[in-house]
């Protein structure tokens, strides 16, 4: 076979091969979850940890995260201001 017989299979290997991951990509889409991601507002707490290492030094830290998003959101409101704007 010449080489403009091996391109045309290759190309044609190639669209089949896009052609799939596009229709699988479609399906996957559409038979996704129906919930809307993340956890439901209640009360109580995440725990969320972390763990790092750089050659000498490593360390690991643990954080409590409120389920609740105004909850959340408090803890980055200022608590105080200066008057600027």
């Amino acid at each position: 076979m010449s080489w403009e017989g091996w391109t045309i299979v290759i190309s044609a290997l190639g669209l089949a091969f896009g052609v799939a991951l596009i229709v699988l990509g479609y399906k996957r889409r559409r038979n996704g979850p129906t919930q809307d991601r993340g956890s439901n507002p209640d009360h109580g707490h995440h725990f969320m940890s972390s763990t790092y290492g750089s050659g000498r030094e490593s360390g690991s830290r643990t954080w409590r995260v409120p389920k609740n998003p105004n909850d959340y959101a408090k803890i980055f409101a200022p608590t105080k201001t200066d008057g600027k704007k």
